[in-house]
This record gives C-alpha cells, sequence and structure tokens, in this order.
C-alpha cells in the first residue's frame, strides 16, 4: 500500500483490495477462531486512523473474504513511521540525489538532509533536469528562506512560480522541504481559504445565529441565502469551494479570509469570526450539507477533524436521501464520479448508518442542488425495498 503511495505522489487516493495475492492468510484459513484472529488484526490497524477498511454488505454465511475487504490509506507518513517504510524512489531520482552529493554542489543549511528528503519523497519537476541545474533552484530556494527571514513574504505558490519557471504548485504540501531549505514555520504560507458567510437578519445585533452551517456548492449556499426558509432561518450559512472548507488552516487567523453576503451588523461579524477562531460561542452546533456522494461526505468526514462535533445536515440529506429511495439519483460514471473513494467511517452516526449504506447499496448519487429547490424530479414508484428504507430515514 505504502509501495502504491510513493508511486502516486499524492495524486489519486491510495487503495489496496485484501485478495489472496494481498493478504493470503485471510483467505487459506478455514477456521472460525483463524478468521477472526485476522479481523480483529486488521481492526487494530483501523482503529489507529491510519487506515479504513471497506467492504460489502455482508450476506448470510460469508466470511470477510468473501466481502471484497479493500484498505483504504488515510494517514500514509504515519503508516511509513510505524512500519519503517523507506521508499526507494524511481531510478531517475535516486540517480539525482547521488549526483547532488557531490562536494560544493549544494549550498543549503543541511545537505545530507535534505538529499535524504528527495531520496524519500521525489519532485517529479526535477525528472530529467541536470544535476546542476536543479542545485541552482534549490540553492535559489534557500537562499530566499534565508533573506526574507522575519519579514513579509510570499505566499508559498507565488515562490513556486519565481523559482519554477512559472509553475506554482511545485512546492505544495512541502512543508519539510521548506523546512530544510531554512524556511521558518509560516515563513510562506499557503494562501488563506476564502469563506462566503451569510448571517441571518436580526434586529439584535450579535451573536444572531444559532447553528453554523457549511455547504459544499455554491448555487445552493446561494439558493438558502435568497430564500431563508424555517429550518435555517437562524443558521451562519458557510461556503468554501469543495475541500477547502475542511482545512484545518480554516481556525487560524492567517488561514482563512471571511466576506460577507449581504448586510451583516459589525458586531455579529465579530461575534462568528471569534466563533471561527475559537475564541467564543465554543458549543455553537456545526452541520455540513453537501452533495450525496462519497465525496461529500468525504469533506464531512475531514470537516470532523477540524470541528468535532460537525455532523451532516438532517434537513438537506434527509430530502435528497428521500429522494434517492424513490428512485431518483445517477450512476456516478454519468457524472464523473467513478473515482469517488467511499470514506468508509466518518464519525457521524447519521452519515455512518444511514447515508454511506443507502450510498453503497443504490449504487447512485445526488446533488445537492435539488434541494431546496422543490426536488421537482420525475416521479418514480418506490419499490417495497425503498418504503422500509424511506421509513428509517
Amino acid at each position: 500500500m505504502l509501495n502504491k503511495a510513493d508511486r502516486s505522489q499524492g495524486q489519486r487516493a491510495i487503495t489496496l483490495k485484501l485478495d489472496a495475492k494481498a493478504l493470503p492468510e485471510l483467505h487459506a484459513t478455514q477456521t472460525p477462531d483463524g478468521l477472526a484472529s485476522i479481523a480483529a488484526l486488521l481492526q487494530s490497524l483501523v482503529q489507529t486512523g491510519w487506515v479504513t477498511l471497506r467492504t460489502q454488505k455482508p450476506r448470510p454465511f460469508q466470511t470477510l473474504a468473501d466481502q471484497d475487504p479493500t484498505l483504504v490509506l488515510e494517514d500514509a507518513d504515519a503508516l511509513a513511521l510505524w512500519s519503517g517504510h523507506q521508499p526507494d524512489g524511481p531510478k531517475w531520482s535516486r540517480e539525482l540525489v547521488k549526483q547532488l552529493g557531490m562536494p560544493g554542489l549544494l549550498k543549503v543549511p543541511d545537505a545530507p538532509a535534505l538529499l535524504d528528503y528527495l531520496q524519500r519523497n521525489p519532485l517529479p519537476w526535477f525528472a530529467g533536469l541536470p544535476a546542476g541545474e536543479v542545485a541552482q533552484v534549490l540553492n535559489a530556494l534557500a537562499a530566499a528562506c534565508a533573506t526574507t527571514t522575519g519579514r513579509p513574504t510570499l505566499f508559498l505558490r507565488e515562490l513556486s512560480a519565481r523559482h519554477f519557471k512559472g509553475h506554482s504548485k511545485v512546492l505544495d504540501k512541502r512543508e519539510e522541504c521548506m523546512r530544510l531549505l531554512g524556511a521558518e514555520a509560516d515563513q510562506f504560507p499557503e494562501v488563506p481559504i476564502q469563506l462566503l458567510v451569510c448571517l441571518p437578519e436580526a434586529d439584535i445585533a450579535a451573536p444572531n445565529f444559532a447553528e453554523v452551517l457549511f455547504i459544499e456548492n455554491l448555487v445552493t449556499f446561494e439558493r438558502m441565502a435568497m430564500h431563508r426558509q424555517a429550518g435555517w432561518a437562524h443558521n451562519a450559512l458557510v461556503f468554501a469551494s469543495g475541500f477547502k472548507g475542511a482545512a484545518r488552516r480554516l481556525r487560524q487567523p492567517q488561514g482563512a479570509s471571511l466576506y460577507w453576503r449581504g448586510q451583516a451588523h459589525a458586531m455579529a461579524t465579530e461575534a462568528f469570526t471569534q466563533w471561527l477562531y475559537g475564541q467564543a460561542h465554543t458549543g455553537l452546533p456545526v452541520s455540513f450539507y453537501g452533495d450525496l456522494d462519497f465525496a461529500g461526505l468525504q469533506i464531512l468526514a475531514q470537516l470532523r477533524q477540524t470541528f468535532v462535533h460537525c455532523e451532516a445536515w438532517r434537513p438537506g440529506y434527509g430530502a435528497l436521501a428521500t429522494a434517492m429511495q424513490a428512485g431518483h439519483g445517477h450512476a456516478p460514471e454519468s457524472a464523473g464520479k467513478e473515482a469517488q473513494t467511499d470514506p468508509g467511517h466518518t464519525g457521524c452516526p447519521h452519515a455512518d448508518q444511514v447515508l454511506l449504506p443507502l450510498l453503497r447499496e443504490s449504487g447512485r448519487c445526488i446533488d445537492q442542488e435539488c434541494w431546496p429547490a422543490d426536488l421537482n424530479l420525475t416521479t418514480v414508484e418506490p419499490t417495497h425495498e425503498h418504503r422500509h428504507r424511506q421509513a428509517q430515514l
């Protein structure tokens, strides 16, 4: 699994199907005690949070081996540290690291540590470049770190664009590399996340919101902001594009920029700002409403890492789930969603016990723009199974 992660360079989600090749012990074991022992070992690995275990819905007389068990990698760094994994890296990277080790070529604070990092985490940008040119880039980055210490400086993507021929994303998620080049913490910050916030209208100044609702898509945010209804009359509505709203830097003053939709009293905006940065109103309920698909619930899972009590917003997800149970929704491949990864477990009871099972059983998705815009969909007669699930919802 970690070898796959090394090859992906962070470009895709990593999964490992536990078939007879990957985990022969699971498929060769016949005794109940033997299967239980392996299942317990897998569960102990899952409990670390480094991986999740995805299975099909169990059927009578099936064992774990029959349920298509698949591991989903959640924290490659922690798993690599625990297991002692040392990636070899591609051949070109090993040769480049060897050449960069020549005396006097690198002028960086700690050349051996930087070379060790490049051995473990190759930069694809350097593939095919001569060692001398690569050294010039690394030395220039080290010089930039040294000359801008202690004063306002560039965003990380601006630094990348200046040193990698206009490519702004080379240094994304390369915190360790920047530290080894001499950068101080937050010396080259990521650009702040832009949060668009709509506070409810009220005669009182602050605080005038009883719940914070994160919304995945801009169309739904605008619909709910324009047409306040009883279900969200007192909610602070927050939009941040896709997964950005789940980033941990959201709760740091330098990590998020707040923009207000419509008129908002200064005391109300101050109350929201203090809540966001953990300075006041810490007990406010937090919810998330997004598409009813695996990616939407993955955002919920990540958002819970920042707001630990965040839950799936029942009014919105309830409407989407009811529509899906009535036979509505679309196939993932019809919307380019076939590569979405089942989060396995979000920590939100409603998502884990109702929404995720519904997605797995139906094999369909439904976008949140369907509601609150009346869910005006073509009528499909629900099956008995759909009626049963609807009763559960």
